[in-house]
């Protein structure tokens, strides 16, 4: 950052005008310098590359759209703006600049202005009222004074606290951009579930009139001494298991209805008139690029954000080591002091002091060397984080990975299995009017039809819900933001603060 950079130059100036000839500009700052780990990932994916996924290192961008469906990109909308998690986020975000400005400007002098007049009767003993050894009674006085307090950051104490500071903001940032990829993707994700329980209520419902209609026929049949009653009881215990399957999918659905509201920020209510009218589920696009195990690694906020907060925990170690050499202070304090107040400002008088003080820390019994081993660890379990979450990427892609190839050969197989009984029902309604097969063989084959067109319906929810998954994994979406996004705007201007750093 501009800012940051500005002041590490100020920093590093204070240090060669302060320290003695034997000091160098880069031994003013202590601890390590901080260099992003090399850490070897995969080069490819260990899941093979099939029909439906390509190599293509593109960033998703703005995924959801590809489903072509403006209601999702509607729900989306919504929650960038209200979500809770999202509005938390962002504040967390201006919180740490506020941190990172705290520990700014202890680079910089303190100084405090403290004016101050006092009045008696004339009968205040002589130097009483302001501490003023000139006050002889007089019926009035007036003061003006400064302090003056500035660490000399001879070992780059402050400095490696302001680059700490920095990097949690840094850490921050990821960290919204997590947040905002989790619950778009939790919106899709509920909003396709929601479809994809209309779809298997439909089926149901679909189910259940078409047994109303075979059990009448049934009840004709056996009033006319054609079927048994083992036929007649076998269709309407099918249908009574019809029946039964409603009120679970609606539980479910309602309890997906009431988390796509809470994600959206909204009370549990508001979108059921939006999604009443039932739809089909919506279909993902046909190929998805899924790039190199580097590129997840590069765009995924969570392994970015792990990385920074590595890059606190590295600083922070050269804070502790600071604080085992000698410091540094200049305090000082004057001003102006008068009986009268139109001779406050004139020059005899003027007052005061300027002092330096110095303190070296020779004997803890250990507690600072402890600090420094405490630092040390911290970075080392930072690293290891790092090292853990880069692992998780790849595995959630590769996981995604299956989930996708896996639902799709599912779906396909259900289509095949589902053309195959709508032939066997043709069949079977031909053979029973012929008289060739029973009424139990036809109603066999419808029910198997009925119960595999639900499995369907499941099917393509999980299709669109595993192409969700995937987009999550990839760490696709965090960079597309419009302006009613929470968190966009602050995060915009930290990286235009951040691009004119780079700049300068």
């Amino acid at each position: 950052m501009t800012k940051l950079r500005h002041r590490r130059c100020l920093s590093q100036r204070f240090c060669l005008l302060i320290s003695t000839g034997s000091f160098t500009l880069g031994s003013c700052t202590v601890g390590p310098d901080y260099q992003r780990p090399q850490i070897q990932v995969p080069d490819a994916w260990h899941v093979a590359v099939v029909e439906g996924v390509t190599t293509e290192t593109a960033a998703p961008g703005d995924w959801w759209t590809a489903f072509h469906d403006p209601t999702l990109v509607e729900l989306i909308g919504l929650a960038d703006q209200r979500n809770f998690d999202l509005r938390i986020a962002a504040s967390s975000i201006r919180q740490a600049r506020s941190e990172y400005g705290i520990a700014a400007a202890n680079l910089y002098p303190q100084l405090s202005l403290e004016p101050e007049a006092g009045f008696s009767d004339g009968n205040a003993e002589p130097g009483v009222g302001l501490n003023n050894a000139n006050n002889n009674g007089s019926d009035s006085a007036y003061q003006l004074t400064m302090d003056l307090a500035w660490e000399i950051d001879l070992w780059g104490r402050v400095q490696r606290s302001i680059e700490s500071q920095e990097a949690d903001l840094e850490a921050e940032i990821e960290a919204w951009r997590d947040i905002l990829i989790t619950i778009r993707a939790e919106v899709a994700a509920s909003y396709i579930e929601i479809r994809s329980y209309q779809m298997q209520i439909d089926a149901v419902e679909d189910s259940i009139v078409s047994y109303q209609q075979t059990l009448t026929l049934v009840e004709q049949i056996h009033a006319r001494g054609e079927a048994d009653e083992i036929e007649l009881a076998a269709t309407e215990a099918t249908l009574s298991q019809f029946i039964a399957q409603l009120p679970p999918l609606r539980e479910a659905m309602a309890k997906a209805v009431n988390r796509l509201s809470s994600l959206i920020g909204e009370y549990p209510g508001g979108l059921e008139p939006r999604l009443a009218m039932t739809r089909e589920v919506p279909r993902p696009p046909a190929s998805i690029g899924v790039g190199i195990p580097a590129d997840v690694i590069r765009r995924r906020p969570d392994v970015r954000e792990a990385e920074r907060r590595l890059a606190a925990a590295s600083a922070l170690i050269g804070v502790a080591e600071a604080s085992l050499y000698p410091a540094l202070q200049i305090n000082g304090a004057g001003g102006f002091s008068s009986q009268q107040i139109a001779g406050l400002f004139d020059g005899s008088q003027l007052g005061g002091m300027v002092g330096i003080d110095f303190s070296w820390p020779i004997f803890t019994a250990g507690r600072l060397e402890a600090v420094v081993d405490l630092r040390n660890e911290q970075a080392r379990q930072a690293l290891l984080v790092l090292q853990s979450t880069m692992v998780d990427a790849v595995e959630d892609v590769e996981n995604a990975l299956v989930a996708h190839l896996e639902s799709q050969i599912e779906r396909a197989t259900l289509k095949r299995t589902e053309d195959a009984y709508v032939r066997v029902m043709d069949f079977a309604t031909d053979r029973f009017r012929q008289g060739v097969d029973s009424l139990g063989t036809l109603l066999v084959a419808e029910r198997d039809l009925l119960a595999v067109r639900q499995v369907l319906a499941v099917a393509d929810g999980q299709v669109a819900a595993s192409a969700v998954l995937l987009y999550k994994a990839l760490g696709g979406g965090w960079n597309v933001m419009t302006e009613n996004t929470s968190g966009a705007q602050v995060v915009g201007d930290e990286e235009r603060l951040t691009h004119d750093g780079e700049q300068s």
